[in-house]
């Protein structure tokens, strides 16, 4: 069997709202396809891929991928500025996606989102997205609003509701507060998302948000980011000083064990590394489709060499033990 944990999908319906929206996030018409503006930095071409239901099927069912877990993508629900809107526009977007499931149920399952705009309202579209839509994730961004990190205490209610529950944390990149210096070149796509990633994680362990919640299940996607590279220089720098180490009781390691990635990785020896440092029991197989090309990422997998036992967890086992599938 195998499963894609990260591929996205952009709901009609939530494309229909911001494409009526003036303001941030919204969408734009582009020829045929729509430009999706989350802020001044970040706009990203919406191909048909990302709007068409089928052409992911076609693509899964090419590459032997029998079970997709699906998301929205940029731009969230929670760049919003007024708290109300946001809100609405997470509930749109996991109306959406419970729509898309609900018409592939056998090839499909959901994560939701949130705005974030009020803590209450957001607790409870959590448990709406467990106990009504079934989604089986949380997926948030790096940075809420592409502003505020994740170890901001008002989150905390967040966390401790999905640690409760036992259902994973998705981290994602999007809009952060290096925007700007990520719009030159397209920096942010290419690496600079991957150190929003890692500082996001690693927020939420120095602040002790996993050791106050030991339940909560957390995916650092993309091979990891770049904390399998970096997780020995954390725990060195960490212990030389005070400071880093005044929320946790153990060094970050420590923490990261209970971290788990996808194989969205760009290349054998990035993979490789992830798994060298994380093992196969942490790893999970995903395209990020169609950002990448689906096969670009099961070639690399199937290229690896690995034996009977690890492929099966990275193929599937790991997903279905993660996600309780």
């Amino acid at each position: 069997m195998r499963i894609d944990v990260q591929t996205h999908h952009m709901p009609d319906t939530y494309v229909k709202a911001l494409a009526e929206r003036s303001d941030y996030p919204r969408f734009e018409r582009d020829g045929d396809g729509w430009q999706a503006l989350g802020t001044p930095e970040a706009k990203l071409p919406m191909g048909a891929a990302l709007l068409d239901l089928s052409i992911k099927l076609e693509e899964m069912d090419a590459h032997q991928i029998d079970l997709a877990l699906i998301s929205i993508n940029i731009p969230g629900p929670d760049l919003a500025a007024e708290p109300s809107e946001a809100d609405e526009l997470a509930r749109i977007a996991n109306d959406g996606i419970a729509e898309a499931v609900s018409r592939h149920p056998d090839r499909f399952r959901g994560f939701g989102g949130l705005g974030f705009g009020d803590i209450d309202p957001s607790c409870r579209e959590v448990e709406r997205c467990i106990d009504d839509l079934g989604f089986v994730g949380l997926q948030v961004f790096a940075y809420v609003g592409g502003k505020r990190p994740l170890d901001d205490p008002a989150f905390e209610p967040i966390w401790e509701l999905l640690a409760g529950r036992g259902v994973p944390l998705v981290l994602h990149p999007g809009p952060s507060p290096s925007g700007p210096v990520y719009a030159d070149y397209w920096l942010g796509p290419m690496v600079g998302f991957m150190f929003d990633e890692t500082l996001a994680a690693l927020r939420l362990i120095l602040s002790g948000t996993l050791e106050r919640h030991p339940g909560l299940k957390v995916l650092l996607p993309h091979g990891g980011a770049v904390l399998p590279l970096l997780i020995g220089r954390v725990d060195r720098l960490s212990g030389n000083r005070p400071g880093p180490r005044d929320h946790i009781s153990h060094a970050p390691s420590h923490y990261f064990e209970r971290i788990h990635t996808d194989a969205v990785a760009h290349s054998d020896s990035a993979l490789r590394l992830a798994l060298q440092e994380m093992g196969a029991g942490r790893v999970m197989f995903a395209s990020d489709a169609p950002w990448v090309p689906v096969e670009a990422h099961v070639k690399i997998l199937e290229g690896m060499g690995l034996s009977a036992e690890d492929s099966e967890k990275v193929w599937s086992g790991t997903a279905k033990a993660f996600f309780g599938l």
